[in-house]
């Protein structure tokens, strides 16, 4: 071969080697902006593919927590609310304690130093009732009455010396209102207030009584400033003053016993009697545990 053949050859062999590197370098640049293509469609759908959940994450979650929460709230509110409403159809309407006797079936007494026996059978005297004591009946056969003294003393009393009803001849406003005139210097405030109550919840505002008397149902506590206290199981069921005065009482009406040993005035739920000593009267407020 002559030198200008190879030269050409050359020539020829330089154009086929400069031909395939270009096609090498269109088809690595080809496969670049594939991959980068690959690459960025991946990273954009890993991006999106992230971004949703990040905002279900973030916002729908509390969101439906919160709801969640609230539904519950209402739920609970309302289920109470019905509870509530149920529970008070089902219970009835109470009554106060004022308006409710404490004895259900009341014998009132009615004469001064009324014998209470042992026993039906009159063997033995244990007590003296007074004019318009209120007692609850027990029983009640051949002529005697089985009464409650107090929490631990019961008692037989004749069916003659006992009233089984009592009207209320007079306001309790008005008795107070005659106590008041009739008690000089009435030392005592609202003394209906402690009827009822307990002995300790007296000697809080006025201090402890120290002299006291027994018999079988009452303890008698008394004042140096002209009052006792008549107790029986700790409860204060009268106030009595002395040297009081009998002449306004006749503005009361007609009382429902008077004899010579004492007057008795029934109020609503209280009473007032009169009873003479030592040539004075005293005065007896207590309260009617039967109204």
């Amino acid at each position: 071969m002559s030198q200008n053949e190879q030269q050409n050859e050359q020539e020829r062999l330089s154009r086929k080697e400069r031909r395939k590197q270009k096609r090498n370098r269109r088809s690595i640049a080809l496969g670049g902006v594939l991959a980068t293509v690959l690459i960025v469609g991946g990273w954009g759908y890993m991006v999106s593919t992230n971004d949703a959940s990040q905002a279900t994450s973030t916002v729908e979650s509390p969101k439906s927590v919160n709801s969640e929460k609230e539904k519950e709230t209402k739920e609970t509110k309302e289920t109470k609310k019905s509870a509530s409403t149920d529970q008070k159809k089902k219970e009835p309407k109470a009554k106060k304690k004022t308006d409710k006797p404490e004895v259900s079936q009341p014998a009132w007494i009615t004469r001064p130093f009324a014998d209470v026996y042992q026993d039906a059978n009159r063997s033995r005297v244990i007590y003296k009732a007074d004019l318009g004591d209120v007692y609850e009946i027990l029983d009640a056969k051949n002529g005697m009455v089985h009464i409650k003294l107090s929490d631990t003393v019961e008692g037989y009393v004749p069916e003659t010396d006992v009233r089984m009803d009592v009207s209320s001849s007079v306001k309790d406003k008005t008795l107070l209102e005659t106590l008041q005139q009739a008690v000089a210097n009435q030392p005592i405030e609202k003394p209906e207030q402690y009827l009822g109550q307990s002995l300790e919840k007296f000697e809080a505002k006025y201090g402890k009584l120290g002299n006291t008397q027994k018999d079988a149902v009452n303890t008698y506590h008394f004042s140096n400033a002209g009052y006792l206290l008549v107790v029986s199981d700790g409860i204060i069921e009268a106030i009595d003053w002395t040297n009081a005065s009998a002449s306004g009482l006749s503005v009361l009406g007609k009382p429902v016993v008077e004899t010579a040993y004492g007057t008795w005035y029934q109020g609503e739920k209280l009473q007032l009697k009169a009873f003479p000593d030592n040539g004075s009267t005293r005065l007896r407020l207590a309260r009617d545990p039967g109204k």
